[in-house]
């Protein structure tokens, strides 16, 4: 399946952040060796240990440290996120799959819905008196032309040229065509279908999970 954009995308664009102000200089960090291991403590990790345990970092093994780390309190310690989906998909195979599948079927739908909207205009163009690119370029783009129409704006003119365009020279169709598309709700954005995959990976996960427990 060829695909393409007939108009630049919109942008997307990392999110902006304050600079630090003067004042807001970053905590230094102190590194230190445990035998042959290397670990980096903040400087507020660094405050929290003074008197405690700061002056045995240099000589402790890393069994110690891990020891140490054991007794920090409950708050303290790093909450570990779960697979909910391990059981049946361990290596994420599953969820790769449906991810993709669920893509790629929303674009070849797309795809689908454009060539059948244009249908009629390339049954016309390839039936024309003349070269069919010729007959095209004549009634969409050309106003001096015998077979221009004047009674679709121009914008729409210039969709449905490039469109036919790529039909009849079988390249690349857009597929955020708002003529084509606007009887399926307008084009897709990648954040939609990325969206709509992700619901299709849970919904498939979620099948597997419910057959694994019989019910």
């Amino acid at each position: 399946m060829k695909v393409t954009s007939a108009s630049p995308a919109s942008s997307v664009y990392p999110p902006k952040t304050a600079p630090a102000s003067a004042s807001e200089k970053p905590a230094a960090a102190k590194t230190v060796s445990l035998h042959g291991d290397r670990l980096t403590i903040s400087q507020a990790g660094m405050e929290a240990l003074a008197g405690k345990t700061a002056p045995q970092l240099q000589t402790m093994t890393k069994e110690d440290f891990m020891d140490i780390a054991k007794q920090w309190p409950p708050e303290n310690q790093p909450q570990l996120e779960t697979n909910p989906y391990w059981e049946v998909d361990p290596d994420g195979s599953i969820a790769r799959k449906a991810y993709f599948e669920s893509y790629l079927g929303q674009l070849m739908e797309t795809e689908s819905n454009v060539k059948s909207y244009y249908a009629g205009a390339y049954d016309e163009a390839v039936s024309a008196p003349i070269d069919s690119l010729a007959y095209i370029s004549g009634k969409y783009l050309c106003s001096w032309s015998d077979y221009f129409d004047p009674s679709m704006p121009q914008t729409e003119r210039q969709w449905t040229h490039h469109q036919l365009y790529a039909l009849l020279t079988d390249s690349h169709v857009a597929l955020n065509d708002p003529y084509a598309l606007a009887a399926h709700g307008g084009p897709k954005t990648s954040a939609q279908m990325d969206k709509t995959a992700q619901q299709a990976v849970k919904d498939t996960l979620d099948a597997l999970l419910r057959q694994r427990e019989g019910l």
